[in-house]
């Protein structure tokens, strides 16, 4: 279980580091000791299981809204697993990473159509197609920033964004407030697209607000992802200044 632990990302979620993770550890301890799954196996049984919501989701009843979350969910801790697995084992690769980047997509995609388009049979109020069309648009811009930064700003820009000496910590406020974050291994991006999808696919189909939960998805993921664009522009701009020797 160590070994597992010791596999996560460097810097995460608060979704997924205290609500997700601590069933994805133990599904990857069990998997890992207990059978010859690979982690590209295991992405490939979320694959099936992203219908399966949909359908719930689809119905659009008090109850099936529920069954569908906690599937979601369920989902999304297998989807957890298979870097865990694949770091514990030594078995990642380019493959594997694209393979699980294009289902998680594909799972937004598949099940906030099937979420929507349910509710919008249900009531036939069109808000729902909307704050579809909007929510997508913003994940998939926040996807594309995302990767444009790690390819300007290389794998380890997460790192040297938030791991500092101790004497450059102490030099100003924000820099301790982001050494508290990396400390806890926590992103300083408190609602991220993962904490945005807690809110579509889960809080709002178990209470029952649907399209509220969304639409305060939609207006945190992009205040937010506004931070995070600042942030990648000072880490451009700091490489910039390294690379023309600057002070």
């Amino acid at each position: 279980m160590d070994d597992i632990r010791g596999s996560v990302h460097g810097i995460d979620s608060w979704w997924t580091r205290y609500f997700i993770d601590p069933l994805a550890f133990r599904l990857a301890y069990l998997i890992a000791n207990f059978s010859r799954i690979s982690p590209n196996t295991v992405t490939l049984i979320t694959f099936p299981i992203i219908f399966v919501s949909a359908y719930f989701f689809f119905v659009g009843k008090p109850f099936y809204l529920i069954i569908g979350a906690f599937i979601y969910e369920f989902n999304f801790a297998l989807d957890c697993v298979d870097g865990k697995l694949a770091r514990v084992t030594g078995q990642t690769s380019k493959f594997g990473a694209f393979f699980d980047l294009y289902l998680d997509n594909f799972n937004v995609f598949i099940n906030l159509f099937a979420l929507t388009y349910g509710q919008y049979r249900i009531t036939g109020n069109d808000k729902f197609l909307i704050i579809c069309i909007l929510y997508l648009f913003v994940h998939i811009t926040q996807q594309l920033n995302k990767y444009l930064a790690l390819h300007i700003l290389g794998g380890g820009f997460k790192d040297k964004f938030y791991f500092e000496n101790d004497l450059q910590v102490k030099k100003s406020f924000p820099k301790r407030i982001k050494s508290f974050f990396a400390k806890k291994k926590l992103n300083i991006v408190l609602f991220t697209t993962v904490e945005g999808e807690a809110f579509v696919f889960f809080f709002g189909p178990i209470t029952g607000y649907v399209f509220e939960s969304i639409f305060i998805a939609l207006i945190l993921v992009s205040i937010f992802f506004a931070l995070k664009t600042i942030f990648f522009m000072k880490s451009c701009i700091d490489l910039d200044k390294e690379s023309r020797g600057s002070p």
